[in-house]
């Protein structure tokens, strides 16, 4: 059982459309006994929290919507890219992505929708509209580099991700993810070789001066890193030139 949340309580709620308005007090409660405790205990909560969303997610038991919202309707030519970085040890699998992006993305906008038009979806079952191997997905990522130079595919360009924190850039750009924690320090420049061959082979009528980090575009976030604008920026845009 659980040591930091009641999880008979979570078990219950998840049974429910609406189980992310049952927990959302709990949820916020426990992420700033995350941000109030000393790093062992936060990554300890932390990874509590994700494992119940992430195993209740591959075994079905989490209430998901049959339809809803198609958010990809909105999809716009690309002319984007945003840069991110997990900011978790290397070797992130696309279920906890999706588990820890169902809470802290779709949970969230679906328990406080804030765009004119949408209130009506507030407490309706949670619906993405993305699918892998049959299963509902909520990543907002469509690319995720990994450290050994592989790249791995989540969404399709035809698929908005949730994830610049401004709704007219998801439209119209790409999500690039490093596989790491770069919050003060650079990827390895065989990684930033690959991400830079990555946009010339898939996003060439990208302008290098649409390729941004995400601090650049939500100055709430460091991502992907406190030296991406000072050091190693320039390194992906000038190999894409």
């Amino acid at each position: 059982m659980a040591k930091h949340f009641d999880e008979t309580k979570w078990q219950e709620a998840i049974q429910h459309p609406d189980w992310y308005l049952k927990l959302s007090n709990d949820y916020k409660k426990l992420m700033k006994k995350a941000e109030k405790s000393p790093k062992e205990i936060s990554e300890e909560i932390k990874e509590e929290s994700y494992q119940f969303f992430e195993t209740n997610l591959a075994e079905d038991k989490i209430k998901l919507g049959d339809t809803g919202p198609n958010w990809d309707e909105e999809r716009k030519p690309i002319d984007t890219i945003v840069i991110h970085h997990t900011k978790n040890p290397s070797g992130i699998t696309w279920q906890r992505l999706s588990a820890m992006h169902l809470i802290r993305l779709y949970a969230s906008y679906y328990a406080s929708p804030h765009y004119e038009g949408e209130q009506h979806i507030k407490g309706t079952p949670i619906y993405s509209n993305h699918f892998r191997n049959g299963q509902m997905v909520f990543y907002a990522y469509h690319w995720l580099v990994r450290m050994d130079g592989t790249t791995e595919r989540l969404l399709g360009d035809n698929e908005i991700g949730w994830h610049a924190g401004k709704w007219d850039i998801n439209c119209k750009s790409v999500a690039i993810c490093f596989d790491n924690d770069f919050e003060n320090s650079a990827p390895p420049k065989h990684v930033l070789q690959v991400v830079s061959n990555l946009i010339k082979e898939h996003y060439s009528n990208v302008r290098p001066e649409n390729i941004f980090g995400h601090r650049e575009i939500n100055p709430k976030t460091t991502c992907p890193g406190n030296l991406f604008l000072n050091e190693w920026k320039t390194k992906i845009v000038e190999e894409v030139l």
